[in-house]
């Protein structure tokens, strides 16, 4: 029996959280191996956890009792502590006392310290064993030697004070795990830095993280652990008005301590007004929320929790909203409008918890409505509104609510006619005008080929230049604040026999003195000395309108000091009937009569050219020569890149491009400026390491399309860039920021996004909705500069294995970097074919007594994918004895829990990633384990992965290494169709495509 006795030890310690407590202990000269020694906490034992001539601590839990036990010199004793801070009392039961003071000895050990260093349990000091070579004890201290800065389900951040005077050097750290009731090593490394971060860690798992700081002689260990995993498939199994169901799957380790649920009940505006959290402890992933009062509105969150002595760490909240989002209003929006009216739309998910709809407009109730529209009417036209819908539940408890912004529209035009004697449409508006309104129109011909368009602020518009007896189209419709457009009103007209037109007629050179005099009087006539190109003279022709302003930009120069203000207006250009030239009609108007259209005395204009003696410019009867070379015509070279027009430009030259084409230089990436890139219909796509980009033309899809077009990108998340000329769009290669769609096989990654083009929501008939798709594919193992990609992901399997009814077993499979096996690799690595990879296969009992059982290694091989079954295999080892002649068995297989090889490295056919996969089998106490080879080469065949002698087996593989080379092998290129389709292995390393489908 042990006599246990109580000390009660003060110490006036600061914050709690500003505490480490500690159990302290330093061996010399491996006394505690020589005194057949060891030391246990709570169980385990801190054998392994030490370095020898180094004063070791391990922080350890306060509040909850630690059970301490020391074997040393043929005796065994054990105390009980209990760390109360709140108390400020250290209480000891045990049958041994311990001492306040250190002997002599154990001073000789403390004072081996550096006077910048921590002594881990230099305050409230116990000592429960000391002599000349070894002492133990229990301290805290509010110095916090290590500490644990941050840590997430498979990551543990550990910080420490470094010492001034060994700032260049590296510091050790260590990482334990329990196994089988003692420290194993997982992990040991060297940093300059002061703090270091473990990575690839089991959630919601206990570990020791210790670190030998440069220049000191502490070896200074924390115990805790890592987050937990969060619940998975959290979702509503069943619903009704009086309960709701849920369940969840566990976290995928299946490693946790009780699940915390927490029930919100909301208010209409989705605000919590009361939070009841609920712990978990039942088996069944399950809970039912019974009884719940009518029209309640319920949110759920859900959280794994995890336990180790004080320590209680909770994973992120997994939210479900339950009942509440079938209730609420989604969508709202407006669909339609007139002058004095709107129409609003919502959905709702579930009508059955809504008993009616309320209506508001500018905050007074217009109705009710068991419909998801609702029409408000007799308002004002042009003027915006604040609408706002309610959904009610039984007598008149609200549910939820939206707002939105709505708007009336133009009234339109009415009485559109044409004015034949002078050429002039006019027309009635119908209401009153405002300051923000205008009028817009287009003016067609009888093909439907438009001539012009734009804007007026009056009722009249003045028709320049149209054919007599030739039948035109015009709609004028009525728009306000710049966006909100009313009905077209149409009118179909033959043009008149007016003095503009006549000269638009005689645009060629003048044969009588009628025209010529016309031309004196109205006109400006240019003729240069090279013919029209084909590609310009249809006046649908986009590269026509380029030049048509080039003409005109230039005279506008030629005419800015001119004695009065000049508008210049294009009128047409024709090739001449002399051969080889061009002939520009030209009309100017006096700039400062905005509200008419005056001419300018062209003689006066012509006079002022010649004044200004021009070079390449001459006047001859009343013509505007330019006498300049053809840049376009005389370049020896071409001057222009494929797909686009060589433009002079009177004195230099452009380039624009063809009619179809429009330049996407502006919105690819590197932008471009020196020269056009031209692609038909502007569509245009880059497959980037890092983004992805793609677009087209808003004048191809407005002529497509046939009016104002909405696009959305894939699902609508993000939203669609948008400029001048086109809608674009720019991605990264994660598919969860704007839904772009990711597909995977063996060999490459695809990345698809989509356009969806459609008629805006004014129009109520569209037939020609457009799909853009857009697909970038990636080899799956990209290596840049023989470095790994990001994207690779190192895999370490872990297989679990039903050994008996009641055990169950963990097999790993592990690569380290040289025979110690002491460093292991956790990410994808480059190795040439000179180096040895070193393997380990271990059995994990987790924390089961299992010391019969033994590993035994079956079978190894080698693939270029994580798949264990790829057709394409490279055997190491068959049936326990080695295949390729570079395999090296490092320990006995079959004669304990742990097998380790190594293989020299190597290539398979397609140069991908390595990935390594083993077949191992467990075997019992009366198995036979072991593998008898003979000398004789085996031949290389196909894995079975069957174990014939039903032994419980199970495949571990580890991976990716990649092959570094020094060169970079030749791909060919491989066509779009059948790299969008993903089936072409050879596929350079980024390739794009895109196509149109029409629904």
């Amino acid at each position: 029996m042990f006599h246990f006795g109580e000390i009660p030890i003060s110490f006036l310690p600061g914050r709690c959280d500003d505490i480490s407590f500690s159990i302290c202990w330093m061996s010399k000269d491996d006394a505690l191996e020589r005194q057949n020694g060891n030391l246990w906490v709570n169980g385990t034992s801190l054998k392994s956890t030490r370095r020898i001539g180094k004063v070791t601590s391990l922080a350890v839990y306060p509040v909850v009792e630690n059970k301490l036990t020391l074997q040393y010199g043929g005796s065994v004793q054990s105390w009980t502590l209990s760390i109360t801070p709140r108390t400020r009392f250290t209480k000891i039961r045990g049958r041994q006392k311990p001492l306040e003071r250190p002997t002599n000895a154990t001073k000789s050990f403390l004072d081996l310290l550096s006077p910048t260093e921590v002594f881990a349990c230099e305050n409230g000091t116990l000592f429960f064993q000391q002599d000349e070579n070894f002492f133990l004890a229990v301290g805290h201290t509010m110095r916090l030697p290590v500490k644990l800065e941050s840590r997430s389900p498979s990551m543990l951040l550990v910080s420490w004070v470094t010492n001034s005077l060994a700032i260049s050097d590296s510091h050790t750290v260590t990482l334990y795990r329990t196994e089988l009731d003692s420290y194993n090593t997982l992990s040991t490394d060297s940093t300059i830095n002061n703090h270091y971060r473990f990575t690839a860690l089991d959630s919601c798992s206990p570990y020791v993280a210790c670190v030998e700081i440069a220049g000191t002689r502490s070896f200074t260990c924390l115990s805790t652990i890592t987050d937990p995993d969060v619940p998975k498939d959290f979702e509503v199994t069943s619903w009704n008005s009086s309960s709701i169901s849920l369940s969840w799957d566990c976290p995928e380790n299946r490693r946790y301590s009780l699940f915390l649920l927490t029930i919100f009940y909301l208010n209409s505006t989705d605000h919590v007004t009361e939070e009841v959290p609920l712990w978990h402890e039942e088996d069944s992933f399950a809970f039912t929320l019974s009884d719940m009062q009518p029209c309640s509105r319920v949110q759920f969150g859900l959280q794994t929790l995890c336990q180790a002595g004080t320590e209680s760490r909770y994973s992120t909240m997994v939210l479900n909203d339950g009942n509440s989002v079938h209730s609420n209003i989604w969508a709202l929006h407006q669909t339609s409008f007139g002058p004095d009216t709107y129409t609003l739309r919502w959905e709702v998910r579930n009508a059955s918890s809504i008993s009616r709809f309320r209506v508001y407009h500018d905050g007074v109730l217009q109705g009710t409505t068991l419909m998801t529209n609702y029409t408000v009417g007799g308002l004002l036209s042009c003027q915006q509104y604040q609408a706002k819908v309610e959904a009610l539940c039984g007598d008149g408890v609200l549910m939820s609510a939206k707002t939105v912004t709505a708007h009336t529209g133009p009234s339109g035009v009415s009485e559109l006619r044409y004015r034949s004697n002078d050429s002039t449409a006019v027309w009635t508006p119908s209401a009153r005008q405002q300051p923000a309104f205008a009028f817009l129109y287009k003016l067609s011909y009888e093909n439907g080929s438009t001539i012009q368009s734009s804007s007026v602020t009056g009722t009249e518009l003045r028709l320049m230049g149209l054919e007599d007896g030739k039948t035109y189209i015009l709609d004028v419709w009525e728009e306000c604040e710049g966006q909100w457009e009313s009905e077209h009103s149409h009118l179909f007209f033959e043009g008149a026999n007016s003095s503009l037109g006549f000269l638009i007629r005689a645009a060629g050179p003048a044969q009588d003195l009628e025209m010529q005099l016309d031309l004196s009087v109205m006109g400006l006539m240019m003729v240069v000395p090279w013919s029209l190109p084909e590609e310009l003279q249809s006046d649908v022709s986009e590269p026509r309108a380029k030049m048509g302003k080039i003409f005109k930009d230039k005279l506008q120069e030629l005419l800015k000091d001119f004695d009065q203000p000049a508008r210049i207006e294009l009128a047409t250009f024709e090739p001449a009937e002399e051969p080889d030239k061009t002939e520009i009609l030209f009309m100017s108007f006096d700039a400062s009569k905005t509200e008419e259209d005056l001419p300018l005395p062209v003689e006066d204009q012509l006079d002022y050219i010649r004044s200004l003696n021009a070079t390449n410019i001459t006047i001859r009867d009343g013509v505007i020569h330019w006498d300049g070379h053809d840049l376009c015509a005389s370049a020896q070279h071409t001057l222009c890149p494929r797909n686009s027009l060589c433009l002079n430009t009177l004195g230099s030259f452009t380039c624009v491009c063809q009619h179809g084409y429009y330049d996407v230089s502006p919105v690819i990436e590197p932008p471009t400026a020196s020269h056009p890139v031209c692609n038909e219909d502007g569509l245009f796509s880059q497959c980037l390491d890092k983004l992805m980009t793609g677009g087209i033309a808003k004048p191809y899809l407005v002529s497509y399309i046939g009016g104002k077009v909405d696009v959305k990108l894939n699902d609508g998340r993000c939203t669609v860039d948008e400029s001048e000329m086109f809608y674009y769009f720019r991605t990264s290669r994660k598919s969860s920021e704007c839904g772009t769609e990711r597909r995977v096989n063996k060999t490459h990654i695809e990345f698809q996004n989509t356009l969806t083009v459609t008629l805006t929501k004014e129009q109520t008939i569209s037939r020609r909705d457009l799909r853009v798709v857009w697909k970038c594919v990636y080899p799956r193992h990209y290596v840049r500069n023989a470095q790994v990609s990001m994207d690779m992901e190192w895999l370490s399997s872990l297989s679990l294995v039903e050994f008996n009814s009641s055990l169950q077993l963990v097999l790993t499979m592990t690569l380290y970097s040289d025979e110690s096996y002491t460093y292991s690799y956790r990410d994808a690595i480059a190795l040439g074919l000179e180096d040895t990879l070193f393997f380990q296969v271990a059995l994990q009992t987790n924390n089961s007594f299992a010391p019969d059982v033994l590993l035994q290694v079956e079978s190894c091989w080698a693939t270029e994918s994580t798949d264990p079954e790829d057709t394409v295999q490279g055997v190491l080892l068959q049936d326990g004895c080695p295949v390729d002649n570079t395999f090296h068995w490092l320990s006995v297989n079959g004669l304990a829990q742990t097998s380790r090889f190594s293989i020299q490295m190597f290539a398979m056919p397609k140069g991908l990633p390595l990935y390594i996969h083993c077949l191992a089998n467990i075997c019992g106490h009366d198995e036979a384990c072991t593998k008898n080879c003979t000398s004789q080469q085996r031949n290389k065949r196909s894995v079975n992965q069957v174990n014939r002698q039903g032994k419980q087996a199970a495949v571990v593989s580890a991976g990716p290494v990649v092959i570094n080379t020094r060169v970079k092998s030749g791909v060919q290129p491989s066509h779009c169709e059948s790299m969008c389709q993903g089936d072409r292995p050879d596929a350079p390393s980024r390739t794009f495509c895109f196509c149109l489908t029409q629904s």
